[in-house]
């Protein structure tokens, strides 16, 4: 008897784990952020040159434009931070909540929200308006 439980017990440890090893690990919903749960929002980063540091907040239009583009990322599984590493321009943008949190996000190839790196599924999609936006709303802000 003790030999049944001991074989079933394995048999519901390995079903577990290989159900869990399809399972997406992400937490982060980012096609729900409103615009009305949003404070500020500062973008942040460099250009990759000399000198080629900013920082700034948004505007209300910016604000709701950002959202919107935010609200279209599907994020997939977690990715290995060496897998991620880049040369040249980034953003990170902070998104100051009126619940008093913040989330800190930087898109690219791999979308990094907090410490924490995702595929960014729909990259193709989007990034050309993550560019698009981002000099726009540079270039308004020196």
């Amino acid at each position: 008897m003790k030999k049944i439980g001991m074989v079933l017990l394995v048999l519901i440890f390995l079903t577990s784990t290989l159900l869990g090893c399809g399972k997406r690990d992400v937490n982060i919903d980012l096609e729900n952020i409103a615009v009305s749960e949003i404070k500020k929002i500062e973008h942040m980063g460099t250009t990759g040159g000399l000198d080629g540091d900013y920082s700034y907040s948004f505007s209300d239009n910016e604000v709701v434009e950002f959202i919107d583009l935010l609200n279209q990322v599907k994020l997939g599984d977690k990715v290995a931070e060496n897998k991620t590493l880049s040369n040249g321009a980034v953003s990170y943008y902070t998104i100051y909540f009126s619940t008093d949190e913040t989330l800190t996000i930087s898109p690219g190839k791999y979308f990094k929200v907090e410490e924490t790196f995702y595929e960014f599924d729909n990259y193709d999609e989007l990034w050309d308006e993550f560019i698009v936006f981002n000099s726009i709303h540079s270039a308004i802000h020196p």
